[in-house]
């Protein structure tokens, strides 16, 4: 499944939108989302894709003005849930070594 087929899901789940009148030019205003509607678009992502937004993303939620933007923003915060962790600086394991004997 795509993020897009995931966010036509969730429209469909809980904004009562038909499928069919669904493309990734769909302009949000057209879908009556407005600006709190988004807020809790984005919940619905976190649930769906097991992903977590932050606050610089629900500040960028802004710039969503097509499906096509939201699918491209699922795709950010999958990528970033999938990126392996950073190694940790030496610093940090000499202390861990340290704090552990």
């Amino acid at each position: 499944m795509t993020s897009y087929e995931g966010l036509c899901e969730i429209l469909a789940r809980d904004y009562q939108l038909a499928p069919a009148q669904l493309t990734p030019e769909t302009p949000l205003k057209s879908l009556e989302i407005d600006s709190l509607g988004v807020i809790e678009l984005i919940f619905g992502i976190e649930e769906k894709f097991n992903v977590t937004a932050n606050d610089s993303d629900t500040d960028s939620a802004k710039d969503f003005h097509t499906l096509a933007d939201v699918a491209r923003y699922i795709d950010r915060l999958i990528e970033q849930r999938d990126a392996p962790a950073p190694p940790l600086a030496a610093s940090s394991i000499s202390e861990f070594d340290a704090s552990s004997q």
